[in-house]
């Protein structure tokens, strides 16, 4: 009964058995979306549930759903799946018990969503194994599950009694309970996956709270090491997928006792002046016994008193490999995985040993991994296995690989529980005396056995502080600096339309884009935008402003990447304070930030968080914040919508390629700027003759934005090439994107470039400004030109570099052209050609009279 209703195919329904054949192995030829494409043949669906069935499985109909989703040219079929879905949908169809109280449901939209969310996924995720393994991951205790011990039974009758799938192949009439299940579990994924990134890093098998007992993530400050091999471990510290593994590897070399050396004394020729011996072959005997007569030759002989040469032999180096077996099974997940990984890594890149490592994951096969880097270790991390152990595994490896207790070591890396199993008992007692090591790894723990004279022998128990460890600094401070070459511009800024960036907070609209923060004018779109602060260290989330009582701003930045990933920063003093946040009710999705009293909140669309300063929370239920959350939302939306529908629309360029001035007229990346308006070469070169033209020369930094593995040498190189100090060289190594070399010819950037970057590190070349043989300068900020000429008694020069709009020219006190750009009412407007007589042409004479 319970198989049946499990298959059950149903009318008017997304899914149906189809071509029905009763072959040895299958009944169906596969299952099809009715009218529509191919969903998978029956014996593929089946290795998949058979696959599952080691943890649980989830609702059929689910489990075909995702399937479609990873399945090529989807397109057509996600959306027939969301025409029908749409038809059968209720408004009540999703409501569950949590979002019940707060009058909330789940939709057909987050079903959908989250197969959008599967098709979005890299192609190699929905192909072979790793397709395998996403299936694993998302529908490991997913909702409406059935049971390991049910899945078998399941199957065990498919296979026992195949025929009975006909029975399932017949349709009944449509089923609602049946469609809120299949529809509901994905829903519900959704909320835990709401990502694409959310549902890679769930692959990569990184420890939750579930599994490591309230864990704590927290960036491990380590000293910058330069050698390599510590250089890598802090690197896997950096990496947030591999820092769980990385943060525990310099604790286990404190406390492991493993050798880190080998050799055989007793086989290894010492050299120097050959022995003499009075055992030993006839050749080797010495030339004077045969000075004696035979009979005391013959006696000499027999009483081992001849004298035998022991020749030198050349020393040969020892080859001897140490075997690192790694269980990759369903019992090794979670804090044993890692706490194996850390051990095995440790092991094998211990800055002392001499020994060579090789590296296999065993699951149902085994498979070899490298830790020479950190994305083999990601990859390695991610090779995860449905089998309960490993013991297949194992026993293909032996039997394949010969194992010399001479010159080869195997260590078995593996949980408490899994070694307790009766398989791995037994394949672990057959090759005993080929395994020298194993580590049984618990939750928090290492124990670490040695097999010697039949027994198994503890050399020790390392018990790791997981919740030091693993903590990130909640609570780390830091002060980032100003843009040392940042100018203030007495100008609205001219900003590219980009409208997810876009957030009200305390009744003013905000625009965040590549570090830094704007301010509509007004909250208007008549005018450029007000620039509020720049270098700002934050990417693309969510965003909300606040201002204290000494009118100073601080800015909250907000992401989710499987954990909640909190920022502020006051914009007065720069000090920038981080924290993750890491809770069970707020760990379930992305959630909405906004502002509300001058204070910091979160909402899930059901409840509502305060954000204190401390980054504590506190649960808010009054009715004033959530119609002010709702206000908030309504704003915003509104907002959005009228500036994407503005018409008043232009270009921004903010990089400079080339400066060039003809007959007094700038020509600046090939566009021509006359009248006020920067027109395209191929409209105004006709007038325009090359033969007088001045260029002016391009100015660059030389940026170091990756150090290597090779830091001294890195060192070295700029020590070399430049006349920087030691110590300021170390110092650039040290700091990020440290400059090498400032406003410099390009191809001295060139050279020293190619030097630095064959020693492993990366570097890059950013244009800094435009200079003229007397001195004067052009420079792009965020699309507003600068001009700054060598007489200072000319005022600096503002103009936006804008494409398809009158700019307007601006100093301190005098502006002339689109008013657009100009904030203060009361500049006064002197006309475009008395400012160009003023200003602009007197700068061009300024170069044109020094020698030009």
């Amino acid at each position: 009964m319970e198989f049946q209703k499990y298959f059950q195919s149903y009318e008017d329904y997304f899914w149906e058995w189809d071509n029905q054949i009763f072959s040895e192995d299958s009944v169906f030829e596969s299952l099809a979306i009715p009218n529509g494409q191919t969903i998978g043949y029956e014996k593929f669906v089946f290795e998949i549930l058979e696959y599952l069935s080691e943890d649980s499985i989830p609702p059929f109909g689910s489990l075909l759903l995702a399937i479609i989703a990873t399945n090529p040219e989807n397109c057509a079929s996600v959306q027939m799946i969301y025409e029908l879905a749409k038809s059968k949908d209720k408004s009540d169809s999703f409501r569950t018990i949590k979002s019940t109280e707060a009058s909330d449901f789940f939709r057909i939209g987050a079903s959908i969503g989250f197969i959008k969310i599967l098709a979005s996924l890299p192609e190699e995720y929905k192909v072979g194994q790793k397709r395998m393994k996403l299936f694993q991951t998302i529908f490991h205790q997913c909702h409406n599950r059935i049971s390991d011990e049910k899945a078998k039974k399941i199957l065990k009758e498919y296979k026992e009694h195949r025929h009975h799938l006909a029975r399932a192949g017949v349709k009944d009439a449509f089923n609602e309970a049946n469609f809120i299940k299949d529809f509901r579990t994905l829903a519900l994924l959704k909320v835990k996956f709401p990502t694409v990134q959310s549902l890679l890093k769930a692959m990569e098998d990184i420890p939750h709270e579930d599994l490591g007992d309230k864990l704590k993530e927290e960036v491990l400050e380590e000293k910058n090491l330069s050698d390599n091999v510590t250089s890598f471990v802090d690197q896997l510290i950096e990496e947030d997928k591999t820092f769980h593994v990385g943060s525990l590897i310099k604790r286990l070399w404190s406390g492991l006792n493993i050798p880190l050396h080998h050799n055989h004394p007793s086989e290894q020729p010492l050299g120097g002046i050959s022995d003499l011996t009075n055992k030993g072959d006839f050749d080797k005997l010495v030339i004077s016994e045969f000075a004696y007569d035979d009979d005391v030759f013959m006696s000499r002989i027999a009483n081992n008193e001849a004298l035998y040469i022991q020749r030198e032999v050349p020393p040969e180096a020892d080859k001897f490999v140490r075997i690192l077996l790694i269980d990759s099974s369903l019992k090794n997940w979670g804090n044993p995985k890692i706490l194996s990984f850390a051990s095995a890594i440790a092991i094998a890149r211990h800055p002392k040993t001499d020994i060579e490592c090789k590296a296999f994951i065993v699951g149902k096969n085994y498979e070899e991994v490298s830790f020479d880097n950190v994305n083999n270790v990601i990859d390695a991390l991610s090779n995860l296995s449905g089998k309960l152990d490993c013991s297949d595994g194992l026993n293909s490896f032996f039997l394949e690989n010969k194992i010399s207790s001479k010159n080869q070591e195997v260590f078995l890396f593996s949980s408490e529980e899994s070694l307790k199993l009766a398989p791995m008992q037994k394949v672990t007692n057959d090759y005993f005396v080929d395994i020298k090591y194993t580590f049984s790894v618990g939750m928090q723990d290492v124990t670490v056995f040695k097999n010697h004279n039949k027994g198994k022998k503890m050399l020790q128990h390392i018990i790791m502080p997981l919740d030091e460890l693993w903590v990130r600094n909640s609570k780390e401070t830091i002060t980032v600096a100003k843009n040392s070459t940042s100018v203030e511009i007495p100008l609205l800024y001219p900003v590219e339309r980009f409208y997810k960036n876009v957030f009200e907070s305390g009744g003013n609209f905000y625009f965040y884009l590549n570090g830094s923060l704007y301010q509509f004018f007004d909250n208007s779109f008549d005018k450029g935008l007000k620039k509020i602060a720049s270098n700002l260290p934050f990417g693309n989330g969510e965003y909300a402003i606040k201002e204290n009582d000494k009118g100073e701003k601080t800015m909250l930045y907000y992401f989710f990447d499987s954990a909640q990933n909190v920022s502020t920063i006051n914009l007065e003093t720069r000090e920038i304070k981080k924290f993750k946040l890491i809770d069970d009710e707020l760990n379930e999705g992305k959630l909405a930030v906004f502002e509300y009293n001058q204070d910091f909140f979160f909402m899930n669309n059901i409840y509502f968080w305060r954000i204190n300063d401390d980054f504590s929370l506190d649960k808010a239920f009054s009715k004033s914040i959530k119609e002010a959350f709702d206000t908030h939302f309504e704003k915003q939306t509104v907002f959005v919508r009228n500036y994407r529908y503005n018409k008043f629309k232009y270009g921004v360029v903010k990089r400079l390629e080339s400066v060039v001035i003809q007959k007094d007229v700038f020509k600046i990346n090939n566009f021509y700027l006359s009248n006020f308006f920067f027109e395209k070469e191929s409209k105004f070169s006709s007038r325009m003759s090359e033969d007088s033209a001045i260029k002016l020369e391009e100015k660059v930094n030389l940026v170091l934005k990756n150090v290597g593995t090779s830091p001294l040498a890195v060192i070295q190189t700029i020590k070399t090439n430049t006349d920087i100090s030691l110590r300021d060289c170390k110092t650039i190594t040290e700091q990020p994107f440290g400059v090498i070399l400032e406003s410099v010819k390009r191809e001295v950037a060139e050279k020293l470039k190619k030097e630095i970057e064959k020693n492993g590190a990366v570097c890059y070349i950013e244009n800094v400004l435009f200079e003229a043989v007397d001195g004067s300068t052009i420079r792009n900020q965020d699309g507003i030109l600068i001009f700054e000429s060598s007489n200072k008694q000319i005022e600096k020069i503002y103009i936006p570099f804008v494409i398809g709009t009158t700019t307007v020219m601006a100093t301190e006190n005098d502006f002339a052209g689109n008013s657009y750009f100009i904030e203060d009412a009361k500049r006064e407007n002197i006309g475009e050609d008395r400012f160009s007589t003023k200003y602009l042409k007197r700068f061009i004479q300024n170069i044109i009279h020094h020698g030009a």
